[in-house]
């Protein structure tokens, strides 16, 4: 008896097909993959089994797959048997022939569209984000670098907002000689939790003191020369 595995794209589309194409072999269906978005993860898991199972790949429908060099070099180098539903001409014997076409398709597109751009840009056209418009009402967030930094700054404000009222304590048993983790024991049994949602520890403890006290008070430290260190408030207080 011949086995098989099904592939569908995106969607379980085709299912009565691959029923009526397997009973009609008399075969039976060992396994269903379907394909989300990426890489083709799932063809790559789809013909591993293929392989596994010595089953023949039953492909729901290539479609627009069929111009995807990426897709069908995947299927030409796996060497297992595949069939397409919807294209009973693609098989392993011809998969080369729609891969040479493929490749040479997305070769005039990119031609195409690198000429269209050059000529765009000699017009004094903009495209993409520097087109005018692009970011009217979102200015505070144009371009890469601004809108990580306001990410970080709206972090921060977050994080602040949650832990203010526990700085002057914080504050106050540094200036006490507290250790690091006698403080996240202290936070710990009153059930704080960090932003992530996790017990305090000694470096969550740390970072929080560097970022909202400074670094007067973040205690005995050691140098690059394992040499012990006071803090500044440490040395005033005592």
């Amino acid at each position: 008896m011949l086995s098989y595995i099904s592939y569908h794209y995106r969607r379980h589309t085709g299912r009565p097909k691959v029923t009526e194409f397997v009973e009609y072999n008399k075969g039976r269906l060992v396994g269903e993959y379907v394909e989300g978005q990426g890489k083709w993860p799932r063809l790559v898991e789809a013909i591993e089994k293929c392989k596994e199972a010595g089953a023949t790949l039953i492909i729901v429908e290539i479609g627009r797959l069929a111009r995807n060099p990426r897709f069908l070099g995947l299927l030409l180098e796996s060497g297992i048997d595949f069939v397409c539903l919807d294209n009973e001409h693609c098989n392993r014997h011809t998969v080369h022939i729609l891969l040479a076409t493929a490749e040479e398709e997305s070769e005039k597109i990119s031609r195409r569209t690198r000429k269209s751009m050059a000529e765009c840009r000699k017009r004094g056209i903009k495209l993409g984000s520097a087109r005018p418009g692009h970011w009217k009402g979102r200015e505070h967030l144009r371009g890469t670098k601004q809108a990580i930094a306001a990410s970080v700054k709206m972090r921060r404000v977050r994080t602040r907002q949650a832990y203010e009222y526990l700085l002057p304590d914080l504050k106050r048993m540094r200036l006490e000689g507290k250790t690091m983790d006698e403080i996240a024991a202290w936070l710990n049994a009153r059930d704080c939790l960090t932003t992530v949602g996790t017990p305090f520890n000694q470096v969550s403890v740390w970072r929080l003191l560097k970022r909202y006290l400074g670094d007067d008070f973040l205690g005995p430290v050691k140098d690059r020369g394992g040499r012990p260190q006071r803090i500044r408030a440490m040395e005033k207080s005592a």
